[in-house]
């Protein structure tokens, strides 16, 4: 394996997947590395919104991750090899309407994050063997989505911010908007809900004239805008793991600025 050396503060390297299929890729990672790092610095893999802005990203995350001790890693997932919210925000599960088929699992492409964070923890010599997960909006939608539908076993903590729309823990609803028709089953529904998650909302979150705000008719019944959706979405599981005697991991946090939708 190559090294791989962090540049202290902003920086970016291209990671080659080896483990994608049907073969290799290669992706642009944009990096923020504080002057404290050593071996035993916290690594977060932070998911861009739909505008596939990365760099952007990381600058806005930077300032925070300087004052945590944190080292940032944002993949770019450009649209040329993850076009549209099928192969990004949904992981790359099924092909868009009108076909709709379910890819094999080898397909989808949440793996490229795990395989991200141990080509990194292993290159830099990090004594790190979990990593922190945030998703803004599309990268929300992502994170909540490796969440439901695999081990994640690599995550400590999760943090899903401003999502448009939720996809639901039911097994009677096709996938996206819930978790039927890929070959889940309850225990997944189950290892979902107690994940170790964070709901984040903005409290000025609330515009239903958004530009940006998904409106097919599942996202709209979940509410007028994105804090309502959040809101009820919480509520919703909270209600489903007392009914299915799952002690919920999810907690329920504000940060009090409107929140940034495509960042």
């Amino acid at each position: 394996m190559s090294e791989l050396t962090l540049a202290e503060g902003c920086g970016s390297f291209v990671f080659r997947d080896d483990g994608a299929v049907p073969s290799p890729r290669t992706m642009r990672v944009f990096s923020f590395c504080p002057r404290s790092s050593n071996r035993h610095t916290p690594i977060v893999m932070a998911m861009h919104g739909v505008d596939r802005a990365a760099a952007e990203f990381r600058d806005l995350l930077a300032p925070q991750a300087e004052r945590n001790g944190q080292i940032v890693l944002v993949p770019e997932f450009d649209p040329d090899q993850f076009p549209g919210v099928h192969a990004y925000n949904f992981g790359g599960v099924r092909r868009p309407p009108p076909d709709n088929t379910v890819l094999p699992r080898e397909l989808w492409n949440f793996g490229v994050i795990d395989r991200l964070f141990h080509h990194v923890r292993h290159a830099i010599g990090s004594s790190q063997e979990t990593f922190g997960l945030f998703g803004n909006s599309a990268g929300a939608q992502f994170v909540l989505r490796y969440l439901a539908l695999n081990e994640a076993a690599s995550v400590d903590l999760a943090v899903a911010a401003n999502c448009g729309c939720y996809m639901l823990p039911d097994l009677t609803k096709d996938y996206p908007d819930g978790m039927g028709g890929i070959g889940l089953d309850e225990s997944h529904l189950r290892r979902y809900l107690a994940r170790p998650l964070v709901i984040l909302l903005g409290d000025a979150d609330n515009d239903p004239d958004a530009p940006d705000l998904p409106r097919w008719d599942e996202a709209m019944a979940q509410g007028p805008h994105r804090l309502a959706r959040g809101l009820w979405h919480f509520q919703h599981c909270t209600e489903l793991a007392r009914s299915l005697g799952v002690t919920l991991g999810w907690r329920l946090r504000w940060h009090p600025v409107p929140g940034t939708s495509t960042n």
